[in-house]
């Protein structure tokens, strides 16, 4: 069945991140019939909590494409999914956005050295990059990973608080801004253990509006199955 897929797409063309299926219209990651549903689940965007922004669901094809940005080397995708997203001044969550105290600050959550260096990148700081594209923001590196923690995927909900509790610190500049948003940037949403790390280490007293925004919501319902899927995809790719 390899040996076929594989001369399938030798002969038309390269597969399609989303449904795995070749095709010659890729633009360049995606068939067009998953660019569609792309759009459809970008309408879904949803706000866990009045301070959370998170761009689109997790299902499959979502899945796949983060997966794609942390695993299989393609940075370029944060961009990708950013701009097909809603996220686009006038567009809801774009809208969303700009209601905010300007400009905005996107601050990635980091990521500890040995996973930087295994990855080579850090997939928050290019979702934060795009998103201070299309908003007119700026991306400030204002946390630091003071511990290496475990997948937080696998855990619950108190685990995952566990597991970063005291794991960032904040390095802020000399000069505070006077003014704006500060956004907490992170890929996936799920109890918001993590990025609530992240918001702590700035503490109560912090003088400016801090929000967080991801690229996917996943109910903490399915976090087991979505674990089991990446490590079952990770296997198929290794």
């Amino acid at each position: 069945m390899n040996f076929f897929r594989r001369m399938e797409g030798f002969v038309f063309g390269a597969e399609c991140l989303g449904c795995g299926l070749p095709s010659e219209g890729l633009d360049p990651w995606l068939c067009p019939d998953c660019v569609k549903e792309l759009g459809r689940l970008a309408k879904s965007y949803s706000f866990p909590n009045a301070d959370v922004f998170c761009l689109y669901p997790m299902r499959p094809l979502t899945r796949s494409l983060v997966h794609a940005l942390k695993y299989k080397s393609i940075p370029g995708m944060a961009t990708y999914l950013v701009k097909h997203s809603l996220a686009m001044g006038g567009c809801s969550i774009g809208q969303e956005l700009a209601m905010l105290p300007q400009p905005l600050f996107f601050v990635p959550v980091p990521l500890h050295r040995a996973r930087y260096r295994e990855r080579g990148y850090n997939q928050a700081e290019r979702i934060a990059a795009a998103l201070a594209v299309v908003s007119g923001g700026q991306v400030c590196r204002w946390l630091k990973r003071k511990t290496f923690v475990t997948s937080q995927t696998k855990l619950s909900k108190e685990e995952r608080e566990q597991n970063v509790m005291g794991a960032f610190e904040v390095r802020l500049p000399r000069q505070l801004p006077g003014g704006g948003t500060v956004l907490i940037v992170d890929d996936v949403y799920t109890t918001g253990a993590t990025t609530s790390a992240c918001l702590d280490a700035f503490g109560r007293g912090f003088p400016l509006p801090l929000k967080v925004c991801t690229l996917l919501y996943d109910e903490p319902a399915s976090a087991k199955a979505d674990f089991l899927a990446d490590c079952r995809m990770e296997w198929d790719y290794r």
